[in-house]
């Protein structure tokens, strides 16, 4: 018995008090006894004593043990009150016990005191300790309903019959159920892939029995069913619980989509890089080889024609090798700076009325002797009643994306036929290059217009090339406003198609003329070379020995401006664009400020894309791109009356 026990007890006979006290010493209850006999002091000791057990008599002249009882109560239900009665009225004691007396004893049988305060004591500490613990567990239970609720995983439960027991508010927004609505459901059914049902059914009597299962204890990886079919990725973690003699399964369930998606990219972008460093390298090692393969015929070529005594039958064909060298290397040197402006952003449209009828005939001229040669079958295909077709865009674009579309089509067409021409489409014109070449296989035609990309590395060892050209084809449509589409069967064929965005109401424009249509022959011109390259001015002067002109040099715009001021007699300026101190642009905008009618003709070795545009916004009057072909020079030349036709 817990030392300090403090007993109230309310008797209004001393010799009952005294003999209830001695009782209880006798039997080693030690206590602190208060003794009160009326209503009003019974209630402050409640209050002030703070009584572990009330000891009352039933029947007192004041207040009875009844109202003590109820008093009691009322003050704490958990103290212990023993009614102390003479009587032996069984009605009496049920009505006190009814009522919530712990116990009652007959004062005849006090003996029966000591029992019933330890027995009084005991039940009270068993009714706090069980208190405390369904506190705890509400307490407990509480804690578990707020993790569960704040959860950020689903965590779902399954019965022994594979039925949904338990379901929290993130599994009703991961999976779109409401907790009402997966209660009592078949989990498997409810959120499981069907393929995955057979595996289930199978392994699931295994866990019934013993808990166990290829899943229990584990984090897996999974797909999942959402409540509008939809998949998602979840990692699950499932535990086996047993309750009341049966297996249940607690699952921790996690979306895992954003992330897996993110991997996904991830590792998508490291393919992809590794590709592109596997690319980039296989395209540096082709560019060396198409740089240094006609190099390697030009240099060794232009030794051998020096040799003395060399017959004229040699010296002809060593002078073709060289010819087509460079015009090799002129055209891989063109891709590489196409394909740069493109990807850096700097290629420009320069939009302009044109007879698209005109360019095609003119590439059909073109690329007519190399399909004769591999013995093609060469067509132009154009829509009848359009003998003259007029577009406003940009015909370089459109000359260089059909040429470089021809030229992959001989190359890898070995017999049959390549068609090319265009049709007409709402709103648009639709070019087309036909072949019935080698083909690209499905699984690359996705990727085939990418840049460094090739369906094989040895199509670079078997096909010469920078395999630049489908991309550069690509970059031009895009910049057009246009769209690019391949139709191809592996050893049958590829179609190209292109479009151009094409207006009915400009079929009527007019056909562009030449700046000059012609002009009087001048009896003796003169001729300013502005360049300030040594080899490039000889060069331009042994091309126009022919021409019978005199030629003053200039070596920057300058010089170029200061001999235009000192030299009346002049008929027309040759100016290169790059030159030190000050630039062509800038020399002939000078030079058109006080002679605007001397003719200018702008050469550069950049000849990109806007160059040209760039040049005659300056006040240049034509334009040649380095390096300079003879038969086109002299073709400028007779438009300004330099040479005669």
């Amino acid at each position: 018995m817990k030392k300090g026990l403090r007993i109230l007890f309310a008797e209004d006979v001393a010799i009952h008090h005294l003999m209830a006290k001695q009782i209880l010493l006798q039997e080693g209850i030690k206590f602190e006894p208060f003794l009160v006999e009326a209503k009003d002091t019974f209630l402050d000791a409640l209050h002030n004593f703070k009584p572990d057990i009330v000891i009352t008599d039933f029947m007192m002249p004041n207040f009875d043990g009844m109202e003590a009882l109820k008093l009691t109560l009322a003050y704490d239900p958990l103290i212990p009150v023993i009614i102390l009665t003479g009587s032996i009225n069984e009605e009496v004691a049920v009505d006190c016990l009814r009522n919530g007396a712990t116990n009652y004893v007959i004062k005849e049988n006090l003996m029966r005191l000591p029992f019933a305060v330890k027995e009084a004591i005991e039940k009270k500490r068993a009714l706090a300790e069980k208190t405390s613990a369904l506190i705890a567990l509400q307490e407990s239970e509480s804690r578990l309903s707020s993790i569960t609720n704040a959860a950020g995983d689903a965590i779902i439960m399954m019965d022994n019959d594979g039925l949904i027991s338990f379901w929290n508010p993130a599994a009703e927004k991961i999976f779109g159920f409401a907790e009402q609505e997966a209660l009592g459901k078949d989990l498997h059914a409810l959120i499981v892939p069907e393929n995955h049902h057979l595996d289930f059914r199978q392994k699931f009597p295994l866990f019934q029995n013993t808990g166990k299962g290829s899943a229990v204890g584990k984090s897996l990886e999974m797909k999942a069913l959402k409540k509008d079919r939809h998949l998602l990725n979840v990692s699950i973690t499932l535990s086996a619980v047993l309750v009341k003699e049966k297996w249940h399964a607690v699952g921790i369930v996690r979306d895992i989509t954003d992330r897996k998606h993110s991997e996904e990219e991830l590792i998508a972008a490291k393919q992809r890089a590794e590709a592109s460093d596997r690319l980039k390298t296989a395209f540096i090692n082709n560019i060396s080889h198409e740089v240094r393969t006609p190099l390697n015929g030009i240099l060794g070529f232009s030794a051998l024609i020096m040799q003395p005594d060399l017959p004229d039958e040699d010296k002809e064909q060593f002078f073709s090798i060289i010819k087509i060298s460079s015009s090799r290397l002129l055209n891989t040197m063109a891709s590489y700076m196409d394909i740069s402006m493109i990807v850096s952003g700097n290629m420009e449209v320069q939009v302009k009325p044109f007879d698209l009828n005109q360019l095609l005939y003119t590439l059909r001229d073109q690329f007519q002797s190399m399909c004769a040669v591999k013995n093609l079958v060469f067509s132009l295909t154009i829509p009848e009643d359009y003998d003259i077709c007029m577009l406003k865009s940009d015909p370089e674009f459109i000359r260089k994306a059909v040429t470089h579309l021809l030229d992959n089509a001989i190359k890898f067409t070995h017999h049959g036929e390549i068609r090319f021409g265009y049709s007409l489409k709402p709103g648009a014109l639709e070019l087309f290059v036909s072949d019935t070449g080698i083909g690209i296989s499905l699984e690359i035609q996705p990727h085939i217009f990418e840049h460094f990309m090739q369906e094989e590395s040895s199509i670079t060892r078997d096909y010469e090339g920078s395999g630049l050209g489908l991309s550069i084809v690509s970059g031009l449509v895009t910049l057009l406003g246009g769209k690019l589409r391949l139709q191809s069967e592996k050893g049958i064929g590829s179609v190209f198609f292109f479009t151009i965005p094409y207006e009915k109401d400009l079929s009527g424009c007019d056909v562009p003329h030449d700046r000059i249509v012609s002009a009087p022959l001048i009896a003796r011109p003169v001729i300013l070379i502005a360049e300030d390259d040594e080899s490039n001015y000889l060069l331009m002067v042994r091309l126009l020995r022919k021409a019978s002109v005199t030629i003053i040099p200039a070596i920057n715009g300058k010089e170029a401006v200061q001999k235009c001021h000192d030299h009346p007699e002049l008929s027309l300026v040759i100016m290169d664009l790059k030159m030190p101190e000050m630039d062509g642009m800038e020399a002939t905008r000078e030079i058109k400020t006080f002679r605007k009618e001397l003719p200018v003709i702008a050469v550069t070795a950049f000849a990109m894309s806007g160059d040209e545009k760039r040049a005659l916004d300056a006040g240049c009057d034509d334009y040649i791109a380095k390096p300079v072909n003879q038969e086109l020079l002299f073709s400028k030349l007779k438009l300004f009356g330099i040479i005669g036709g």
